[in-house]
């Protein structure tokens, strides 16, 4: 039988990604919630019938009823994203493990693959924090990448006014420390 020995850093990490999987885990937008139709909302397939005999599709009211159904529309792009980004982090994430448990790895090569791991996982509860921050910004979801000092933001609206951009820049910058020129917020449509 073999001791493992564990020491602080290596269990701090674990934890981390314990704590980063666990908060994805109870955010994640999962078929749990309950859809329901909003009067005004219209319908894929609706058509008005005029006096005449005509068949004519609903006019949108306004951009709100137009950007919660683009939001509908996209829920497939946020799953697929967040899928493909926990599958790539995973994968690299076991890579790196590889490297830091490989007795033929350097102390530096070990001390650089735990750093890089550290890394991921304040990555991924900032992602999780700023998702959040955006959905309680009244956005139906959205998906955060955050890379060393870039963020990238993508919210399922046909568009965003500058000014509107301005203030979620803003805000992304005081949740993450990274300097607004370094922040994108994409409009999906």
């Amino acid at each position: 039988m073999r001791a493992v020995i564990i020491n602080r850093r290596t269990m701090l990490l674990i934890v981390l990604i314990i704590i980063g999987l666990a908060a994805l885990f109870l955010c994640w937008p999962g078929s749990i919630e309950i859809k329901t139709i909003e009067p005004g909302l219209p319908v894929a397939g609706e058509v008005h019938i005029d006096s005449k005999g005509s068949a004519a599709a609903p006019e949108e009211k306004n951009n709100a009823v137009s950007n919660r159904a683009v939001a509908e529309g996209n829920s497939d792009f946020f799953i697929d994203y967040r899928l493909e980004r926990e599958r790539t982090r995973g994968q690299r994430v076991e890579w790196l493990r590889e490297v830091f448990n490989n007795v033929n790895s350097s102390n530096e090569t070990r001390q650089k693959a735990q750093e890089s791991l550290l890394s991921i996982s304040t990555s991924m509860a900032k992602e999780v924090e700023l998702e959040n921050l955006m959905k309680a910004n009244g956005y139906k979801d959205a998906v955060a990448l955050v890379d060393n000092n870039f963020v990238t933001v993508i919210l399922p609206v046909n568009s965003l006014s500058t000014g509107e951009t301005e203030r979620l820049s803003g805000l992304v910058s005081k949740g993450t420390g990274i300097e607004q020129s370094n922040i994108v917020i994409v409009p999906k449509r």
